[in-house]
């Protein structure tokens, strides 16, 4: 057993030792003046009062052979805004913070409300990253190592149109720096920031009993994207994104469910690195490190079996399937893609039903990793 993964085993039991102290402390469900919120001074207005509310600070020991070892710090608060009932979902206040020992970091938030009854919804995302991994180099095993800094926003509408249907504008707006010698895409290398405007319209289809721990019922979308083209920008692209997911309950108990998801990305024209898809991230595909393969479109299927033996600890097997390729029209040249993995869950905020969860998956070219996660994977 070499010295580099036994360095990573001693630190994933650091990592447990510490997700068990924060399980332990007393009365931090319920504590809204702890340190977390008072980061959260513009959020703090409209969760006042709040109830069923409950909050974690995670430590997150992260393992990849891509990006190296590292911590990820993870706050979330999860409540229901004053003044509606309880047939609206909980929103959610996320942060991020992660870095690892070779130099990347990342530090974002994510806000997530819903409003009368679910009628409305806003999401936002906004952050700063800068990272460093590897690239398999044209679908080889030669690698070339990718560079990635800027900053990254996205905001996305929904209004009900129908029963548990919704319609709304997303935007993305990214500042970054992107460096990859070999591009996919004979472009050439990137020296300076640039703009990313990507205005689109998104509809959705949502049946679910629970946001957080489907027991029945779809989540359905499609979108459509497009990129505002700047002067002196070498990208010009479209993308249309197809994602769905159905959860069947496999006892009168509900608790043993299955679970499956269906995603796809249709990339048209000319894509910056940001934009191309790539396994690795578990509502696409477990068993990958994301950017380790890239192209403009891709296809993926997965199963997952979820099983609840206790109030609090949980189970998970699944498997999947992904092709990789340029634009829809080259499906024919494609990368294959399987996936295989199992995982544990704890109920982390049993109120709502939100699980933390650790999975390890196993995917092609000997790829290992290990995902470690709030809330289930799709």
């Amino acid at each position: 057993m070499d010295s580099s993964f036994q360095t990573h085993i001693r630190l994933l039991k650091v990592g447990i030792l510490l997700i068990l102290f924060i399980f332990s402390l007393p009365g931090k469900g319920q504590d809204t003046t702890n340190v977390f919120m008072k980061t959260w001074h513009s959020i703090d207005s409209l969760v006042t009062g709040s109830v069923n509310s409950e909050s974690k600070i995670i430590p997150a020991p992260m393992f990849n052979p891509t990006m190296g070892t590292g911590i990820a710090v993870l706050p979330v608060y999860v409540y229901r805004l004053k003044g509606t009932d309880e047939s609206t979902h909980p929103s959610t206040s996320q942060g991020i913070l992660f870095f690892n020992f070779s130099g990347s970091f990342m530090a974002g938030a994510k806000q997530t409300l819903y409003f009368n009854r679910n009628k409305y919804w806003l999401d936002v995302y906004a952050g700063y990253a800068s990272m460093s991994f590897d690239h398999y180099m044209n679908d080889t095993r030669v690698k070339e190592e990718v560079k990635f800094k800027g900053f990254v926003s996205n905001i996305s509408f929904a209004f009900k149109v129908g029963q548990h249907m919704f319609i709304g504008p997303i935007m993305s707006n990214n500042f970054v720096l992107e460096d990859l010698a070999g591009r996919l895409l004979a472009i050439g290398q990137n020296e300076d920031y640039m703009w990313f405007h990507v205005p689109g319209l998104k509809y959705t289809f949502d049946s679910r009993d629970n946001i957080f721990y489907p027991e029945s019922g779809w989540f359905n979308s499609i979108s459509y994207e497009s990129l505002i083209h700047r002067k002196g920008n070498p990208y010009n692209f479209d993308k249309v994104l197809i994602s769905a997911s159905t959860y069947i309950p496999l006892s009168d108990k509900k608790d043993m469910i299955l679970a499956s998801h269906v995603f796809a990305q249709f990339g048209m024209g000319a894509l910056p690195l940001h934009e191309m898809a790539s396994p690795g991230a578990a509502p696409i595909l477990r068993g990958y490190i994301t950017g380790n393969y890239l192209n403009s479109s891709m296809v993926s299927l997965q199963s997952e079996l979820r099983w609840m033996f206790t109030d609090f600890w949980g189970a998970v097997g699944f498997i999947g399937y992904g092709w990789l390729y340029d634009e829809p029209r080259d499906i024919g040249h494609n990368l294959s893609l399987p996936s295989i993995g199992v995982g544990a869950r704890y109920r982390l905020f049993p109120a709502f039903k939100i699980n933390l969860g650790l999975d390890i998956a196993f995917g092609r070219d000997d790829n290992v990793n290990i995902y470690f996660k709030l809330s289930e994977s799709f």
